[in-house]
């Protein structure tokens, strides 16, 4: 059967008894994704609650990344639409997404249903099936059921791993999604091949690609929304206007980057699908690294609940994360990272949790601390932008925190005993917070676990990796923080 115009008041009716005379909320009758009594699977949906400016764009935009959509049709007189995919298998991956989700368009909420139409026909909305995808360098990304944020540089680990990424390019509409271009056609078609409809981790953050019609991509910033691998000299200030403009692409007043950071991990499961939290590190220093080493280390990662030294083994701790993702992130940035000039080895430990030792053990007591209510946190609060600074450690330093009167020269005598300190410039817009940068990687990684929490006129400074350049005119500030006192 076919849909048309004039068969369309029969949808309406079914959905209005479906939800007993309201089209504009869901009932039990629809909520076993969509499907009612007598109608079974279809690849036509029908939607419904449409907002009075809502266009047959929306609908495509609202199915493409589930699959190629043959045809839309829009009702504007009845706020309801049909949306046919391919197969049925499609419209129900939509219809099982949209069920489980909250469905917007331009802001309204609406609700999907199968039809017990098998086509859409109408000589008023009739138009030829969807052609076959042009290939091209530009792949176009949805990320679809998205419980874990994701960054550009998540992408860029994921996606380099088939050729050199030229650049990245990320935004929000209904879902998030991201552009990214490679050198030609067959790295890009090599990628898209390996990577469509996998999961970055275990059930959730699924990929969906597709070519993009653009021609080229142009990045006017290097930041956590966008990215040119071509051109790292770019500025990462953020502008008021979009940070960049794609050519035919329409207004991008509507970007948003993700509010946080979750690493990429070889497609191995979060922290709330199993997987341990704990590491086992080993090869530091055992005369100069304690349990507070360890956690101001880490805890640029992650928040760190407990670390454990080996009585036997002195040069090799435990350490337990808050949840597996928080370790996770520590082993992708911290496997072989210089500690004390020494390459940290960082591997998954066997254990899933490390006990507190009896209070008779002195000696236990003193190679295992417990941090759980450590008021040093770094993300302590949910949805912290923090996360969205993480990074490898660099010669780069982000100070916060800093106290007024404390002086430029001040801040470059406690750093320089940590190595030689290359140059320091407090913010132009805000004093409390300013960069250092060191003579190299292994002399940074000393000087944050050295001066992180230093106690400098009654306030404690906030060290952390940054991504930010020191050269150039006043600093604005890139990488403020929430708060003051969040980072720990």
């Amino acid at each position: 059967m076919d849909v048309g115009y004039s068969e369309c008041a029969e949808e309406t009716k079914r959905a209005r008894s479906a939800d007993g005379g309201m089209t504009g909320s869901p009932s039990s009758a629809t909520m076993d994704h969509g499907r009612e009594e007598g109608v079974g699977t279809s690849k036509v949906l029908h939607v419904r609650a449409l907002p009075v400016d809502a266009s047959e764009s929306d609908l495509v935009d609202l199915a493409h990344a589930f699959g190629r959509v043959v045809n839309v049709l829009l009702l504007k007189g009845k706020n309801q639409g049909f949306i046919q995919m391919e197969t049925p298998e499609q419209a129900t991956t939509l219809l099982a997404h949209c069920s489980n989700a909250h469905t917007t368009i331009r802001g309204k909420e609406v609700f999907l249903q199968y039809s017990n139409r098998n086509e859409i026909t109408s000589s008023a909305a009739q138009r030829p099936p969807q052609t076959e995808e042009i290939p091209s360098p530009i792949l176009h990304i949805s990320i679809l059921n998205l419980i874990y944020p994701i960054t550009v540089d998540i992408l860029h680990q994921i996606f380099s791993k088939y050729g050199f990424v030229l650049k990245i390019i990320t935004f929000s509409k209904n879902n998030f999604h991201a552009l990214i271009q490679y050198p030609d056609v067959q790295t890009a078609g090599t990628a898209k091949a390996a990577l469509d409809g996998q999961n970055i981790y275990s059930g959730c953050c699924t990929l969906r690609i597709q070519y993009s019609q653009l021609k080229q991509l142009t990045v006017k910033f290097n930041n956590d929304k966008c990215r040119d691998y071509q051109n790292p000299t770019l500025p990462s200030e953020p502008a008021p206007m979009p940070a960049f403009q794609v050519a035919g692409m329409p207004d991008q007043s509507y970007l948003a980057g993700p509010g946080g950071f979750m690493p990429y991990t070889g497609f191995s499961p979060p922290a709330e699908q199993g997987g341990t939290r704990v590491l086992i590190m080993s090869g530091f220093d055992a005369e100069r690294v304690t349990p507070v080493t360890l956690f101001t280390l880490c805890g640029v990662y992650g928040d760190v609940v407990r670390v454990k030294i080996l009585f036997n083994k002195k040069d090799t701790a435990l350490v337990m994360f808050a949840n597996a993702s928080y370790a996770q992130t520590a082993l992708m940035y911290l496997n072989g990272c210089p500690l004390h000039g020494r390459p940290l080895a960082v591997n998954l430990s066997k254990h899933h949790s490390i006990s507190l030792p009896r209070e008779t053990d002195r000696e236990g007591q003193q190679l295992t601390k417990d941090f759980t209510n450590s008021p040093f946190h770094r993300f302590k609060m949910a949805g912290s932008r923090n996360f969205s600074h993480i990074c490898a450690p660099t010669t780069m330093l982000h100070v916060s925190n800093i106290s007024e009167g404390v002086s430029e020269e001040d801040i470059v005598s406690i750093f320089s005993q940590s190595g030689t300190v290359v140059g320091f410039r407090f913010f132009a817009k805000d004093r409390r917070m300013g960069l250092v940068q060191m003579a190299s990687v292994p002399e940074s990684v000393d000087a944050l676990v050295n001066t992180h929490n230093y106690l400098l006129n009654d306030q404690h400074i906030k060290v952390s990796f940054s991504k930010s350049k020191l050269e150039g005119g006043p600093m604005d500030a890139p990488q403020q923080e929430e708060t003051h006192t969040e980072r720990g």
